[in-house]
C-alpha cells in the first residue's frame, strides 16, 4: 500500500476520533475553559478587593520585623506565628502567617497583614499555595480544579487535560491535511454558508491556539490524579524532581507546594526576636525580596528562608539560617541556578500556567485563550449540528473502517501507541476504550440489522480483519488504562488522592453511616460535655459549653473527613512533637469504607444554652417494661458511630477522635459490634435470623420518608434524622434450647431463608391473614414481625459478643438466674447480643414499637435491653465545613 493511501486511511479514524472527542469531551473542556477564565480574572479582582490589606502609605523608616510580629501577637494572642513575609516594596504591608486553629480543606492558612511603618494590624485573611492566593483565588482555583466536589470533581479536570492535547494535535493534523481553495489557512476567510463557513473560523483559530492548548494540557496534567502520578514517577526516574531544603519541622516547597506552617508548637519569643538578624543575613547572602521566613518551633534554631518571586526573573533560592551560635549564620543554601534543568523548566512552565510568569500580560493571554476555547467548542457543536442529515435531530460521525484499510504493521503500531497513551493517561485510555467499544458495538448492530451488500467490497460485512483490529485496539487501550489506574491507586496511601472503592465520602448533604451499605465493624461511643474547665476546675457557663461543643464537632469533622479519605488527620491541640501519633495504629491500611456519624443527645442543648434550637422531637427515651438499663451504658450528650470494614481502622479512628475530646468532654461508654452479610445478602443476628429484611432500599422514597426529619424541625436540623441506640443482650443459652419451629414462630420468619411464615420472598410483606395447615395464623400475632412490621424506621444494628463477664453486677443477669448447667455460669454471665440502631424521622415511631413489643412480643422472653439512648443526627457537612455548623449560626 502506498504512502498516500496510508495517510488517507489514517485520516479517517483521526476524523472519527476528533469528532467523538469533540462531542463527548468538549463539555469538560468548556467547563475547564470557563473556570480557567475566572481564575485568570481573579488576579486583578483580588488585588482590588484586598488592596486595603496589602498596601500601605510609606511613612519613614519601617519598624523591625520583631516589632511587627509582636503587634500581631498582641492583637491575636491565641494565634501561633509560623512565618513572615517581609514587605517587598515600600508601599506593601508585611504578611505574618499564623496558625489560627482552623483546618481548611484546600490547605490555606491564616495570614495577618501589618503596616511595617506603624505596626498597625490591618486585618486578617487567608493565603493559599505558592502563588500566595487570597480567598478569591483560592475559591476559584478549587472551582477550576475540582468544581468544589472534592476528589470526584478532579475526574473532570483530568479528562479535560488528558484529552486537550489529543483534540488539539488531531485538529492540527486534519487542518494541515485539508485541501482548500482560496487560502484561509492562517486566518479566517468565511465564505458560503453552513458547515464550511463555521469551519473557516474553527480551523484557523485552532491553528493559532494549538501551542497554548498543548502547553495548558502538558502543565495541567501534572496536577491530575492518575496521569499526574505517572508524570511524578517519570520525573523521579529521570532525576527531574524539584529539590528543596527541609527544616527539622518539615517545611519545604516544590512546584505545586502548598504552605505547611501549622506547627502547633509555635515559635518562641526568642525566635521572633532574632527575625531581623535572620532577614539581614539572608539579604547579605544574596537572597532577594519577596521572601518568606519560616520560624523554628519549640527550641529549634533553624529558619527556612525562601524566595517567592514566580515572575520573570524567577527567584526561587532557599536558605537555612541557623542561630544556634547566637548570631544568624547561613547553614545551608539551595540556589535555583543549581536545580536540574528540567526542574527549572517545570517551575517556569507551571508559573506560566498559573498566570504568574509575565504578570498581567500572562493573565490576559490566558483569559483570551480561554475565551477562544469556548468559541472553539461552540463552533464544534455548531458544525456537528450543521452536519446532520436532512430531517435528523443530530449530526452524524465520520465513516469508520479506516483501521482495516491499514497494513498490519501500521495497524499494530497504532494499537501500541494507543495502549501506551492509555497507560500513561489512564482516564484518557478508559474513555478511549469506551469510545472504541461503543463504536464497534454500534457498527456491528447496524451491519447485522441488514443483509450484506454482497458486492465483494467487504464494506457491508463484518470481516475477521475488522473484528480483530477493533477488538485489539479496545483491549489494548482498556488493559493499559486499567493497569495504570491500578498502579495509580496502589500508592503508599498517604495522600488524599488515594481514593477508590474503599472510600466513603464524609462531606455531603447527609452524614455517612446512615444510608451507607453496612460495614463489618462498628464502634459506638458516648461522651458528656465538660461542665468545668480542665485547667482551673471552674464551672463553665452555657456559652463556654457551646464553644467547646462547636470546637469538638469542628475538630471531629476534620479528623473524620481525613480518615475516611485515607489521609493523615490534622494534629490535635494536645499533640507535642514527640507524642505518640494515633494514626500509626492504621498505618498502611486503606480507609476500609470508614464512616463517622455524629449525634447530639437531648441534654446537650440545655447545657450549651441552645435549648431554643433543640430538634422538636428530641427527648430522653422512657424506660420500657422489661428493660434493665445500666446508666453506665446509657445516654450521653454526644454519640460517635464509627463503622468500617477493618476493625483496626475503626479502632484507630476512635483513638484519634477521643483525644480531641480532652478538656471538652468525657467518655461515658463504648460498645463495639460486628456484622457480616453473606454474598451481599441480609446479615444475621446471633440468634441466627436475618436482621433488616424489612428495611426499604436506601435512596428510595420510602427510605427517605422513614428516615429524614423535615416536619416542624428547626431549619438547621431539616434533613437530619434521629438515632435510637439500644444495647440488647440476648439470652442465647435459653434460645438455643428452643426447637427450630419455635424459633421460627417467635420471629414469624423461616430462619434460613428469612421468608415470612405466610410465604413469598424474604422482602415480601407478611400476609397476616394466611393460615397454616392446622387453621391457625401462619404468622402468629405475638411473633416479632407481627408486632413491629409497621414501624417506620430503618434498622442498622450490629452484633456483639463480649463473652463471659467476670462481674455479675455489670449484667442484668442476677446470681439467682436459673440457666441450665453447661450453657451459662450464674457468677459469670454470658454477654452477647445486638447493638440495636434505628434511624427514624420521629423517635415516637420507636417508642410505639417498643411498647408493643413489651406488651405482646414473644421475643422479649429472650432479650433484655441494658443500654439506651436517643440522639439527633444533624445533616451532613459542606465540603471543608463541619457537622451541625448551622446550629451555631441559628
Amino acid at each position: 500500500m502506498s504512502t498516500p493511501r496510508i495517510s488517507a486511511a489514517l485520516r479517517r479514524p483521526l476524523l472519527r476520533l476528533h469528532f467523538y472527542a469533540g462531542i463527548l469531551i468538549a463539555p469538560f473542556l468548556l467547563v475547564s475553559a470557563l473556570t480557567g477564565l475566572a481564575y485568570a480574572l481573579s488576579y486583578p479582582l483580588e488585588d482590588f478587593l484586598y488592596e486595603d490589606l496589602r498596601t500601605v502609605e510609606p511613612a519613614g523608616e519601617a519598624l523591625t520585623l520583631a516589632a511587627q510580629v509582636d503587634a500581631v501577637s498582641e492583637a491575636h494572642p491565641d494565634w501561633t506565628v509560623t512565618a513572615v513575609r517581609p514587605a517587598a516594596e515600600a508601599a506593601a504591608s508585611t504578611a505574618v502567617l499564623v496558625d489560627d486553629g482552623v483546618v481548611r480543606e484546600s490547605g490555606a492558612v491564616a495570614v495577618v497583614y501589618v503596616d511595617p511603618y506603624t505596626g498597625e494590624v490591618l486585618g486578617d485573611s487567608t493565603t493559599y499555595g505558592s502563588s500566595q492566593a487570597g480567598p478569591v483565588r483560592e475559591w476559584v482555583s478549587t472551582l477550576h480544579r475540582n468544581l468544589h466536589l472534592g476528589e470526584p470533581g478532579r475526574i473532570y479536570s483530568e479528562l479535560a487535560a488528558s484529552w486537550l492535547w489529543v483534540v488539539a494535535l488531531g485538529g492540527l493534523v486534519l487542518w494541515i491535511a485539508r485541501r482548500r481553495r482560496g487560502g484561509g489557512f492562517w486566518r479566517p476567510r468565511p465564505q458560503g454558508s453552513g458547515r464550511n463557513r463555521t469551519l473557516a473560523w474553527h480551523g484557523p483559530v485552532g491553528l493559532w491556539l494549538v501551542a497554548v492548548l498543548l502547553f495548558l494540557s502538558v502543565t495541567g496534567v501534572t496536577w491530575s490524579r492518575f496521569a499526574g502520578e505517572n508524570v511524578a514517577e517519570l520525573r523521579e526516574a529521570l532525576n527531574w524532581t524539584t529539590p528543596s531544603l527541609t527544616l527539622d519541622s518539615g517545611a519545604g516547597s516544590g512546584d505545586h507546594a502548598e504552605h505547611d506552617h501549622s506547627g502547633a508548637a509555635g515559635a518562641s519569643p526568642f525566635a521572633v526576636a532574632l527575625l531581623d538578624g535572620v532577614y539581614a543575613a539572608a539579604l547579605d547572602a544574596g537572597m532577594s525580596d519577596p521572601m518568606q521566613i519560616t520560624l523554628p518551633t519549640g527550641s529549634d534554631t533553624q529558619y527556612l528562608v525562601a524566595e517567592q518571586r514566580r515572575s520573570l526573573p524567577l527567584e526561587q533560592d532557599q536558605m537555612i539560617v541557623d542561630t544556634a551560635s547566637g548570631a544568624p549564620e547561613a547553614a545551608e543554601e539551595l540556589r535555583f541556578a543549581d536545580w536540574p534543568a528540567m526542574a527549572q523548566a517545570t517551575n517556569v512552565l507551571i508559573a506560566a500556567h498559573m498566570g504568574l510568569l509575565f504578570g498581567l500580560a500572562n493573565q490576559v493571554v490566558l483569559a483570551a485563550a480561554m475565551v477562544l476555547v469556548v468559541l472553539m467548542v461552540v463552533w464544534g457543536y455548531r458544525m456537528w449540528w450543521q452536519r446532520r442529515p436532512q430531517g435528523a435531530l443530530m449530526g452524524r460521525p465520520y465513516p469508520g473502517g479506516g483501521l482495516r484499510r491499514l497494513p498490519w504493521p501500521v495497524a499494530a503500531a497504532v494499537v501500541a501507541v494507543a495502549a501506551g497513551v492509555g497507560w500513561f493517561f489512564p482516564l484518557l485510555g478508559i474513555s478511549l476504550a469506551a469510545f472504541v467499544a461503543v463504536d464497534v458495538a454500534v457498527g456491528l448492530w447496524r451491519r447485522f440489522r441488514r443483509p450484506p451488500a454482497g458486492d465483494g467490497t467487504g464494506e457491508a460485512t463484518v470481516t475477521r480483519r475488522t473484528a480483530l483490529a477493533t477488538a485489539t485496539v479496545s483491549a489494548a487501550v482498556g488493559a493499559g488504562a486499567g493497569m495504570a489506574v491500578a498502579n495509580g491507586t496502589g500508592g503508599d496511601g498517604s495522600g488524599a488522592e488515594d481514593r477508590g472503592p474503599d472510600v466513603e465520602p464524609f462531606y455531603g448533604d447527609r452524614q455517612a453511616g446512615i444510608a451507607t451499605p453496612g460495614q463489618r465493624h462498628a464502634l459506638f461511643a458516648s461522651f458528656d460535655l465538660a461542665a468545668a474547665d480542665l485547667a482551673s476546675g471552674a464551672a463553665l457557663d452555657p456559652a463556654a459549653v457551646a464553644a467547646n461543643l462547636r470546637a469538638l464537632l469542628q475538630d471531629w469533622s476534620a479528623v473524620a473527613a481525613a480518615l475516611a479519605a485515607g489521609e493523615a488527620p490534622p494534629k490535635a491541640a494536645i499533640d507535642g512533637p514527640d507524642q505518640f501519633d494515633a494514626e500509626a495504629v492504621a498505618a498502611g491500611l486503606d480507609p476500609a469504607r470508614l464512616t463517622v456519624t455524629f449525634g447530639i443527645g437531648p441534654a446537650a442543648f440545655a447545657k450549651a444554652g441552645l435549648e431554643a434550637a433543640r430538634p422538636s422531637k428530641l427527648a430522653e427515651l422512657p424506660e420500657f417494661d422489661g428493660d434493665k438499663l445500666n446508666p453506665a451504658w446509657s445516654g450521653g450528650d454526644l454519640l460517635l458511630q464509627v463503622c468500617g470494614d477493618d476493625q483496626q481502622v475503626v479502632s484507630n479512628a476512635f483513638l484519634e477522635l477521643r483525644k480531641r475530646a480532652v478538656g471538652r468532654g468525657s467518655l461515658r461508654w463504648v460498645q463495639q459490634g460486628f456484622s457480616s452479610a453473606p454474598d451481599g445478602g441480609t446479615p444475621r443476628n446471633l440468634m441466627g435470623f436475618k436482621d433488616g429484611s424489612a428495611n426499604p432500599k436506601a435512596g428510595s422514597e420510602e427510605f427517605d420518608a422513614r428516615v429524614w426529619a423535615v416536619d416542624a424541625e428547626p431549619s438547621w436540623f431539616e434533613g437530619g434524622t434521629y438515632l435510637v441506640f439500644r444495647k440488647i443482650r440476648m439470652r442465647l443459652p435459653d434460645w438455643s434450647m428452643l426447637s427450630a419451629e419455635d424459633q421460627n414462630l417467635t420471629f414469624g420468619r423461616e430462619r434460613d431463608s428469612g421468608v415470612p411464615l405466610s410465604g413469598g420472598g424474604e422482602f415480601d410483606h407478611p400476609d397476616f391473614t394466611a393460615l397454616d395447615a392446622s387453621g391457625l395464623p401462619a404468622v402468629p400475632a405475638d411473633s416479632h414481625i407481627a408486632v413491629v412490621h409497621d414501624a417506620a424506621m430503618v434498622r442498622r444494628g450490629f452484633n456483639y459478643d463480649y463473652g463471659f463477664l467476670t462481674q455479675g453486677d455489670v449484667s442484668s443477669d442476677a446470681a439467682t438466674d436459673g440457666h441450665l448447667d453447661g450453657h451459662m455460669h450464674a457468677e459469670h454471665p454470658y454477654d452477647a447480643g445486638m447493638l440495636f440502631v434505628s434511624f427514624q424521622a420521629d423517635p415516637q415511631v420507636f417508642i410505639d414499637a417498643q411498647e408493643k413489643m413489651a406488651a405482646s412480643d414473644r421475643l422479649t422472653e429472650f432479650i433484655t435491653a441494658e443500654g439506651s439512648g436517643v440522639f439527633a443526627v444533624p445533616p451532613g457537612a459542606a465540603e471543608g465545613g463541619f457537622v451541625a455548623a448551622d446550629l451555631f449560626r441559628a
